[in-house]
């Protein structure tokens, strides 16, 4: 005869974080960012920069582009739900700007990419969240 026993199964944690496609512009002089979703992360030509984008790499790790074909003193930022800045640099003498970023020691949380330039603010939003996968599964003996 067969015995059956119960065998209980944690799941490897999974974390992962989702980029919203949702990007922010602001003309204003105020500073005020102003919600816009404009195709494929493009801005129109009258922007200081153009085609913002946060590429996936897995793992937590992301890849940040944009031009900036003015060649503007440009700040990005990583920042959390907070306003706290994370990270920041400047760029002004090139017209690209690539950077990786590993993400992999951040907590669980909202999350932003923030690039200005003069009077232009864009964004890109950004959730880490880890999930646990438990279950059960019958082994026999």
């Amino acid at each position: 005869m067969k015995k059956l026993s119960l065998v209980l199964t944690i799941a490897a944690t999974i974390v992962s974080a989702t980029v919203t496609q949702g990007m922010a512009q602001a003309k204003a002089a105020s500073g005020t960012l102003a919600a816009g979703t404009p195709a494929a992360g493009k801005i129109s030509s009258t922007s200081e920069v153009t085609n913002l984008s946060v590429k996936d790499m897995g793992s937590l790790h992301f890849k940040l582009a944009f031009e900036n074909p003015l060649r503007q003193k440009t700040k990005i930022s990583l920042i959390d739900k907070d306003r706290n800045v994370l990270f920041d640099d400047y760029m002004h003498e090139n017209t690209q700007y690539v950077k990786a970023f590993n993400l992999s020691n951040l907590a669980d949380g909202e999350y932003t990419f923030l690039v200005e330039s003069g009077k232009d603010k864009q964004k890109k939003d950004f959730t880490i969240s880890t999930k646990t996968l438990r279950g059960i599964f019958l082994a026999s003996n």
